[in-house]
């Protein structure tokens, strides 16, 4: 769902920008938190290390920055594409993961 208050800065994105501006702004930021997410990993298996420790730590503040810009720039194309529209699938894939999830804890046990 659209954050509201934002609304009037993404028109004026389009307006001074265009689509394909912010389309491409999208995958970068993506990629950047892609980048972020795999240096994670990376560290996280070696935080016993005083350096890495750091590193990881310092990544963690990244992730955090691309998760922002991430989620600015989708709803920025979600302004775009057509918010009823995205909400609507959405609404439709959360309700099929709640049956996958319902049927892994059937088929291993586990109560909810």
């Amino acid at each position: 769902m659209i954050t509201k208050e934002f609304i009037s800065d993404y028109d004026r994105c389009l307006k001074y920008w265009g689509e394909e501006s912010e389309m491409r702004m999208c995958i970068e930021e993506m990629s950047e938190l892609t980048k972020e997410l795999c240096k994670y990993i990376r560290y996280s298996k070696f935080e016993s290390s005083p350096e890495l420790k750091q590193k990881l730590k310092d990544t963690k503040a990244n992730i955090i920055e691309e998760i922002a810009d991430v989620f600015n720039t989708l709803e920025q194309l979600e302004h775009i594409f057509g918010e009823q529209e995205v909400e609507k699938i959405r609404k439709s894939k959360m309700k099929r993961l709640n049956g996958l999830l319902n049927n892994w804890e059937k088929v291993n046990n586990i109560t909810k």
